[in-house]
């Protein structure tokens, strides 16, 4: 087989998604550099979700594993069974022998063996040079098992959150087995290093994600009504939007004058929605939903300040930079988040954004206020800020060096 076009394979698990855009531009900048990037998904991302039209377009081609055909996925078995059975058995063996927290990540880890399978299958008659995974939980399993059945190396992405810090499964096994290991913190790569206890230097690297800039070349113009307060994010514990909502609550007690817009879906929807209902703030503070990206680059141009007051949830779950940061700041957005996790690598406290301490609404409400009360400060921040993104987050150049680290002969660094 040769290798005259860049062929890749990546495993994601749902793909497009609201809170993965960053993998969406990837996939497309690769595409633009001449890469063939074909993209393996889990799963459907739901048919209501509001994608934007690029992530529309992304999605066509996608090789989805579900729903799965139960006589395909046994005629996969089957395959494998027959071509390959050494390699079939002790990849399987390989993976259910190995320490994991407990019996039901047992099974889970077995499910996925099974899809790794089925996903082998697919693509058995394409040639390519190599499998990605993006996050260390199920995609990275699915790709060490097509590695070993189709003889093909795998590299990995790790971000954050449950990727990593909350009960991972297999994940000293996973990182042991990639070729190469892409992390977008330095947080998270010293993390990996202190957790795995040995020296990585040779496999792991840091590489921010990328931003298409050019959409947020339109600064923040305001609203033509109160100030605008925004937070953009999956409505999620690790988020600290029930931390936000009780700052709104202190600022409205104070008299402070506003609206604060939340986007986004998730779990922690009724919590918040009871918490507002109890603090009396349902004509200040709006749980706007999901929106494709457009319209929330739309909602940040109207925003006065953008907050997300990140925290670290009891069973460890944690987020590295949210990507919606640097974006906010690409648009000359003033910030506030909290100092936690790899965000101040990001953001430096009075420089080009603030920073307060997670778990503290009255904190977060006085570093709100100061800025309502200074547009001159919040110029300042929101200048420095959109100034720092567009050094940090060039997608062309970011791209560039993380595809030159995985894929060095056919990119230069």
């Amino acid at each position: 087989m040769t290798f005259d076009v860049r062929r890749l394979i990546y495993v994601i698990g749902t793909f497009p998604s609201l809170t993965t855009t960053f993998i969406d531009r990837e996939v497309r900048a690769l595409r633009r550099e001449g890469v063939e990037v074909q993209v393996v998904s889990m799963r459907r991302p739901p048919a209501d979700l509001p994608l934007s039209s690029e992530q529309v377009a992304c999605a066509e081609g996608v090789q989805y594993l579900f729903p799965m055909h139960p006589r395909r996925l046994l005629a996969a078995h089957l395959h494998f069974a027959v071509r390959q059975p050494r390699r079939l058995l002790s990849t399987l063996a390989y993976l259910v022998t190995r320490p994991h927290p407990d019996r039901h990540d047992r099974l889970k880890t077995l499910a996925h063996f099974s899809e790794g399978v089925y996903a082998a299958y697919l693509v058995r008659d394409r040639p390519f040079r190599e499998l990605h995974a993006h996050f260390a939980d199920r995609a990275a399993t699915i790709a060490l098992v097509m590695g070993r059945l189709l003889e093909k190396p795998y590299s990995l992405s790790i971000h954050a959150g449950a990727d990593i810090y909350v009960r991972p499964v297999l994940l000293p096994e996973k990182i042991r087995g990639a070729r190469h290991v892409v992390t977008c913190t330095a947080y998270n790569r010293a993390y990996l290093e202190q957790l795995l206890g040995c020296d990585l230097e040779n496999q792991i690297s840091c590489v921010r994600h990328g931003l298409e800039l050019e959409k947020y070349a339109l600064l923040a113009q305001g609203s033509d009504g109160l100030p605008i307060i925004l937070a953009v994010g999956q409505l999620a514990e690790r988020k600290g939007l029930a931390d936000l909502v009780r700052a709104c609550g202190l600022l409205r007690d104070r008299g402070e004058r506003f609206v604060c817009h939340i986007v986004g879906q998730g779990p922690q929807r009724p919590e918040l929605e009871r918490l507002i209902a109890e603090l009396g703030l349902e004509q200040t503070v709006l749980l706007c939903g999901p929106l494709p990206h457009e319209a929330v680059i739309e909602a940040y141009a109207r925003a006065a300040l953008f907050v997300l007051p990140c925290r670290q949830t009891k069973d460890g779950d944690i987020d590295g930079i949210p990507n919606v940061l640097p974006e906010a700041m690409a648009m000359g957005v003033p910030v506030i988040s909290t100092r936690l996790s790899a965000i101040p690598e990001l953001i430096r406290d009075g420089e080009n954004g603030l920073l307060v301490s997670p778990d503290d609404p009255t904190a977060l409400a006085e570093a709100m206020a100061a800025l309502l009360s200074q547009p001159g400060m919040r110029e300042e921040l929101g200048r420095n800020g959109r100034r720092t993104a567009l050094e940090m987050f060039d997608l062309a150049h970011n791209v560039g060096r993380f595809a030159a680290t995985l894929w060095p002969d056919w990119f230069e660094k």
